[in-house]
């Protein structure tokens, strides 16, 4: 939790217990770096306050991981309105970067142990509450791609999350549109240029319609100015 104050405060309800940290540092990917260093569990779930989840939902999913040896499982949410964050996949299937880059950062469980033993975080360059608010959840999975741990999808419904999302707002401001493109020069490096101009022209119809073409284009073709 983020505040004026440092430290934690533990919640006991008969043998369960809750440790609730508080820290002065202010962004989403600082608070979940937070969260995963100080867990001592054997798994952790990234979680928003706003999501309604599915009793049993998160226990099935770190069942599917225990049995498969997976480091990170994956999930899909359904919006207020019944649509389906992942409509598709009624089947498991592992990743790559190409579904990575549909995940949501609630959709996400993750043993411990192997992201403490290969240093993995978020990248406290990006997310909500930084000059790059978007980008981290993708960076993170692709990270530990990178690091050859096993990246799994399971056809979980994990919860109900409202209609809106950050991550479907990607054109609306100069820093959305610029979280995207230096998220795609942080993954791809010297090939970036190529997933920059694919990213553009995918999404350029739908930007064009929203009425934002001209700075999306100019901001994702020619980065800050």
């Amino acid at each position: 939790m983020q505040g004026d104050e440092e430290g934690y405060q533990e919640l006991k309800q008969g043998e369960q217990s809750i440790r609730i940290f508080f820290s002065k540092d202010r962004g989403l990917s600082k608070s979940r770096n937070l969260a995963l260093k100080n867990c001592k569990a054997d798994f952790g779930y990234i979680m928003d306050d706003d999501v309604v989840l599915n009793e049993g939902a998160i226990e099935e999913i770190i069942n599917n991981m225990l049995k498969e040896n997976t480091d990170i499982g994956t999930a899909f949410f359904t919006y207020e309105d019944g649509r389906l964050s992942i409509p598709s996949h009624k089947t498991s299937f592992i990743h790559n970067y190409l579904t990575a880059a549909k995940v949501a950062s609630i959709e996400i469980c993750v043993r411990i142990k192997p992201i403490h033993d290969k240093n993995i975080s978020f990248d406290e360059k990006f997310g909500l509450g930084t000059e790059l608010p978007s980008g981290e959840e993708y960076i993170f999975i692709t990270d530990c791609l990178k690091d050859n741990l096993k990246v799994k999808y399971y056809p979980v419904n994990i919860g109900t999350h409202p209609n809106v999302t950050s991550g479907q707002n990607f054109y609306s401001s100069p820093e959305k549109t610029l979280a995207k493109r230096e998220m795609l020069k942080r993954i791809f490096l010297w090939k970036s240029p190529v997933y920059i101009l694919a990213f553009w022209i995918k999404k350029l119809p739908e930007v064009i319609k929203a009425g934002y073409g001209f700075k999306f284009t100019k901001t994702m073709l020619q980065g800050p100015k």
